[in-house]
């Protein structure tokens, strides 16, 4: 029978590690659905908000987890939001469930019951559900059936490419004009310079990710957009991660050195039967050699060789992904409000803010 807690405190939440990576590995959850993710962004990110994750349990066996918070305010107002830890620069947010001991879906009704019935949320904005994600339609019923607004509405697009058996075989599949591509400045690379791509991990994982996030600031100065190399707790959060994920065998940092200078870099991740895409960075001097291309390149060759399944170019409608052939997928967010005024005054500042946040993606992209 299952039996649901509450955490908030940090010992509590460093306790769940091990078994909460094991359902997330068990049901072949992604990286932002692993203990390491929570922990790291939740100390980074704590600050104006209460740590609150729902647990279910059977017995002395962790069977599910929702990563909540419940911020002090909104946007100023005197409100009260729950959200997932992790919240703004994740790619995926979800309950983390496993079906080891019961069937999913009870396990996520035990979860979302008990995020419902807590009384000190004015509203839940719970952003960045996967297609295909187990706890949209059971949270949207359970909400209706407790008498709550409940809206879901399209947040961000995400490419995925599903990997072939072969480098040979998805080579062959690319357009004749990008397959060229993808192959001249590999060898030009090689024919002019003396490039070498190494992984970075163990004790030189903090290190080389100060180095791609210089190459990442460096890329973003050059187009003059806002790379996400601004926030002081980005920055933070990542370091802190990319060691945390270092020992665990899950980070992939690719370093390019040409002539042993650093030139490009690729921050990315492997989880179960996945690459994760997450960030890129480079010389601005050296983007007419395509060296971003060649490092993501090596970057699917290694996945397929690895027998990965699928390389994850996560969120964002940059034009590059398809020509990869990567397959277009959309995320949900989910905004839950009690009937009152106040409750509806957050609903109504919800939508105007998912309404500018959208208009300011397509300007970006």
């Amino acid at each position: 029978m299952l039996e649901v807690e509450i955490v908030t405190d940090l010992e509590g939440f460093k306790a769940l590690s091990e078994d909460w990576n094991r359902i997330a590995f068990e049901a072949n959850l992604s990286i932002f659905q692993t203990w390491e993710w929570s922990w790291h962004w939740w100390r980074a990110n704590s600050r104006g908000k209460k740590l609150w994750l729902i647990i279910a349990r059977d017995g002395q066996e962790l069977a599910g987890v929702a990563p909540l918070y419940i911020s002090s305010s909104y946007y100023g107002l005197p409100v009260k939001v729950a959200a997932f830890v992790g919240t703004n620069g994740t790619d995926y947010l979800d309950l983390v469930v496993g079906h080891k001991i019961h069937d999913a879906s009870e396990i996520a009704a035990a979860l979302t019951d008990e995020l419902l019935k807590y009384p000190r949320w004015d509203a839940a904005d719970l952003h960045q559900l996967p297609s295909g994600s187990i706890a949209s339609g059971i949270i949207g019923s359970r909400a209706a059936s407790a008498g709550l607004f409940f809206e879901q509405v399209p947040q961000d697009n995400c490419y995925t490419l599903v990997l072939p058996d072969s480098w040979d075989g998805y080579l062959a599949a690319l357009s004749k004009k990008f397959r060229w591509n993808v192959q001249y400045y590999a060898r030009r690379l090689s024919r002019d310079y003396e490039p070498s791509i190494r992984l970075s991990g163990g004790e030189d994982a903090a290190k080389d990710m100060s180095l791609f996030l210089k190459l990442h600031q460096k890329r973003f100065i050059s187009k003059k957009k806002p790379g996400a190399y601004l926030s002081p707790k980005f920055r933070k959060f990542h370091t802190d991660l990319a060691v945390a994920l270092a020992k665990r065998g899950w980070l992939r940092l690719y370093i390019m050195e040409i002539d042993k200078k650093p030139v490009a870099a690729l921050y990315g991740f492997q989880f179960g039967d996945t690459f994760y895409y997450y960030l890129g960075g480079f010389e601005p001097d050296w983007g007419s050699l395509s060296v971003s291309t060649v490092l993501i390149a090596r970057a699917i060759e290694d996945s397929i060789k690895d027998g990965l399944r699928n390389f994850n170019f996560l969120r964002g409608n940059e034009p590059y992904k398809q020509k990869w052939l990567a397959q277009e997928s959309f995320n949900q967010r989910l905004i839950i409000s009690r009937p009152g005024k106040k409750s509806g005054l957050v609903q109504k500042v919800m939508a105007i803010e998912h309404d500018l946040t959208k208009r300011v993606k397509n300007k970006l992209e």
